[in-house]
């Protein structure tokens, strides 16, 4: 989703670096530093030393699976009585 929401933006810069589930960028690149200047969006690009005035930012949530994913009991077990 495209976001111009500075708190937003930061949340998932949080979760981009510390739980690698969001991906944060704009036509430039990868967002590592988001900030707010005389009522314009700045970013700071990785490996960029420079912050940039950006319109709006791309968050990109990955989808969440399930912490285990181990077979169904049932299902093994129906093809124990096949084999």
């Amino acid at each position: 989703m495209q976001s111009t929401n500075l708190k937003e933006i930061k949340a998932a810069l949080w979760d981009q670096a510390f739980i690698e589930r969001t991906w944060v960028s704009c036509p430039m690149g990868r967002v590592v530093g988001i900030r707010r200047r005389k009522g314009q969006l700045l970013a700071m690009i990785y490996g960029w030393g420079r912050w940039y005035p950006v319109e709006h930012v791309l968050i990109v949530a990955a989808r969440t699976e399930p912490a285990l994913s181990r077979p169904s009991p049932l299902r093994s077990r129906s093809e124990e009585q096949i084999s």
